[in-house]
This record gives C-alpha cells, sequence and structure tokens, in this order.
C-alpha cells in the first residue's frame, strides 16, 4: 500500500475521532441533565492521581457509572462523598463532572491532544 495512502487514512481516522469526541462533548453540554452522583471508590493505577468511581441514577431510574479524574472532581473527594455530574439522557453513557463539563474546551486534555495528533497526521499526508 502507498505511504501516502495510509497517512491519508491515518488523517481522516485522526479527524473522525477528533470530531467524535467534540460532539460528545457539546451534546452533553447542550442537552446534559445535572444530577448528583455518590463516589464509591477510588482507584490508584499506578503513577499520577487517583481514579474516582461514581454512580447515579438517571431520570428513569437507571443505574450508571462513570469514573472521572483527580481534576474532574472537587478537591478532598473521598468514598460516600457527592459529586454533580451532567449526562445526556438520549445516551446516559456520555456523562462528566459539572467541573469538566464547565471547563473551557481548550483547556481539554484530550481535545488538545487530538488536535496535536490530527495536524502532525495532516503534515505528514500533505508531505
Amino acid at each position: 500500500m502507498d505511504s501516502d495512502l495510509v497517512h491519508l487514512i491515518l488523517a481522516t481516522l485522526g479527524l473522525i475521532a477528533l470530531v467524535w469526541v467534540f460532539r460528545k462533548r457539546q451534546l452533553v453540554r447542550a442537552r446534559g441533565v445535572e444530577v448528583d452522583a455518590r463516589c464509591y471508590d477510588r482507584e490508584w493505577r499506578g503513577q499520577g492521581g487517583p481514579t474516582f468511581l461514581l454512580s447515579f441514577r438517571t431520570e428513569d431510574g437507571r443505574k450508571m457509572t462513570c469514573s472521572a479524574t483527580e481534576g474532574e472532581v472537587p478537591p478532598g473527594t473521598r468514598a460516600g462523598d457527592t459529586v454533580v455530574v451532567r449526562y445526556d439522557p438520549a445516551d446516559p453513557g456520555r456523562v462528566e463532572t459539572v467541573i469538566a463539563s464547565r471547563r473551557p474546551l481548550w483547556k481539554r486534555g484530550d481535545l488538545i491532544g487530538l488536535v496535536v495528533f490530527e495536524v502532525a497526521l495532516i503534515v505528514v499526508a500533505l508531505r
């Protein structure tokens, strides 16, 4: 397979990933419902801070779980504490804490990483 074609395919896949992540963020921001979630555990995954495991109920009573990083929950959060989350009623799997959803998009590490990766792929594909 031609290397230019491979680069073009990778750049296209990167663009799709960027649009997918941005779309998810915008849907949660636009139509998200805020509910209280209970922090039921903290996990330590090697280096870095803990991952907080949260559970909440949707408006129709379904129990959902999600995880959040240390920067996405209030400082000092422990197991048993309440964290406000926002979820998309059309797809309750689209959920993030209110702290994360209010953060400007340009301060989102995942989006910044995807944009940098995408730009690099496009530069390589256009050479």
